[in-house]
């Protein structure tokens, strides 16, 4: 009888939600990028280096988490280094050197009192303290000479190619967000490249979410990384795929979805990786247990997120200058042209000059709110940032008039003479660039 009360209790526990968004997608949640982790491990295996470009949240994360658990079954060794929070050169060689003892160090020989000889050689040996999950964390002292940290630097570029050839094993070491080590230190990539040129044992992995920027970084002729990597670009996931997962994680679950309801999610993300997800989880939410999630249950779950993400969408905007605001809105419209900073579109969204228009425009690239769509398009990633632009239309609202040009806005503003930009009443200066305001120049 007590065997059978627990059967019964196991029974009514009720189920979670099989749907994640947020974090890393890892194991029955990592959706199967058949194609690209076939690819991504023919080039590692190969030695081949790789820059993997892909908005936020579009899985890049997952699939070289993905990707390095297959290697490591093939005893190829991998070091991950997440560069996301890195602020400073000496940020980032404690990060380095935490992501090589981690990868590179055997795990039978991966002792704090093994940390001191694993870095011997560097110029500045980093202080080993446990973090409370009993993983070594590592630590430069504090006010190094920057000859120190460059030279240590140089000395960890090294030490893959070391470890590869003293263990005759194949070496993947993982970049992660490499635009933040770009941004701080544009100097560092010609120090890789001096280094990782002569390392054919090891595959050097870049991910990236500010593609503009690293583009630049490796196909332009003039950087030191120019055509030293295979470049990936990630998509969304294709419908098909997408449609399987979703059906069989309802059915897994005890809950289904109709066809149709599928497909309206679908037709809401289009195959986002990270905001199909989170559709899924707010619409599995809002189905009863043994009932159909429905069309209506879909437009109710996108209405949900609208509203729980209302204000960090209405920070976003807040700190966009009014240009950006424009910009931004109009690449929001279901019907944006090619190229947004065509005459045409200019002057139907009151952008101002090309200049002006170009500047808001490379505002946004800088900030990820817009990536580029093939040769000349441009679109919003964050699906439900742009839902949100088109119900939330700010700037519609007419009540007040510029006084220098007429336009109309629903607050105070001044209008620049210098770049045609609209800032509001308080600024002392364009938003845009800089100009002072004509009553206080």
């Amino acid at each position: 009888m007590r065997a059978v009360h627990l059967i019964r209790r196991r029974a009514q526990r009720p189920r979670t939600n099989p749907f994640h968004f947020g974090d890393v997608a890892l194991g029955e949640q990592f959706i199967d990028r058949t194609a690209e982790l076939g690819e991504l491990l023919g080039d590692l295996r190969s030695g081949q280096n790789m820059l993997v470009l892909a908005p936020r949240r579009f899985g890049k994360t997952s699939l070289i988490v993905a990707t390095a658990e297959r290697l490591r079954k093939e005893d190829v060794l991998v070091a991950y280094a997440d560069l996301l929070r890195v602020t400073t050169k000496t940020r980032f060689a404690e990060a380095l050197a935490a992501a090589l003892y981690d990868g590179l160090e055997p795990p039978v020989g991966r002792l704090v009192q093994r940390a001191a000889d694993f870095f011997r050689d560097l110029p500045l040996r980093p202080k080993v303290t446990v973090n409370p999950d009993g993983t070594p964390s590592f630590e430069l002292a504090a006010g190094a000479d920057e000859r120190d940290v460059d030279a240590t630097l140089d000395q960890l570029f090294a030490l893959p190619g070391a470890v590869a050839k003293r263990r005759s094993r194949r070496v993947v070491v993982v970049l992660d967000e490499f635009q933040e080590i770009v941004a701080i230190a544009p100097e560092l990539p010609a120090r890789m490249r001096a280094v990782f040129q002569f390392q054919p044992e090891v595959a050097h992995v870049y991910l990236g979410s500010r593609q503009h920027l690293l583009r630049r970084v490796f196909t332009d002729a003039n950087q030191p990384l120019y055509n030293s990597a295979k470049v990936m670009a990630l998509g969304p996931i294709a419908p098909e795929v997408f449609a399987a997962f979703i059906q069989e994680r309802y059915n897994a679950s005890g809950k289904t979805i109709t066809p149709e309801a599928t497909i309206a999610l679908l037709g809401y993300t289009n195959g986002h990786p990270h905001d199909t997800q989170k559709l899924a989880y707010f619409t599995w939410a809002l189905v009863p247990e043994g009932a159909d999630a429905t069309t209506e249950t879909v437009d109710a779950a996108v209405g949900q997120i609208l509203e729980t993400d209302t204000a960090r969408y209405t920070e976003l905007w807040d700190s966009l200058a009014t240009n950006q605001r424009r910009l931004l809105e109009a690449l929001a419209k279901p019907d944006r042209p090619a190229n947004p900073l065509s005459d045409a579109f200019r002057r139907a969204h009151r952008l101002g000059s090309y200049a002006s228009a170009d500047r808001a425009l490379d505002a946004l690239f800088e900030r990820g709110y817009v990536e580029r769509v093939g040769r000349d398009a441009v679109a919003i990633p964050d699906v439900f940032l742009r839902l949100w632009l088109q119900e939330e239309p700010a700037t519609s609202i007419v009540s007040l008039v510029c006084g220098t040009c007429g336009a109309g806005f629903a607050v105070p503003v001044w209008h620049c003479p210098d770049c045609d930009n609209h800032s509001h009443q308080d600024d002392i200066e364009c938003g845009n660039c800089h100009h002072p305001r004509p009553s206080a120049s």
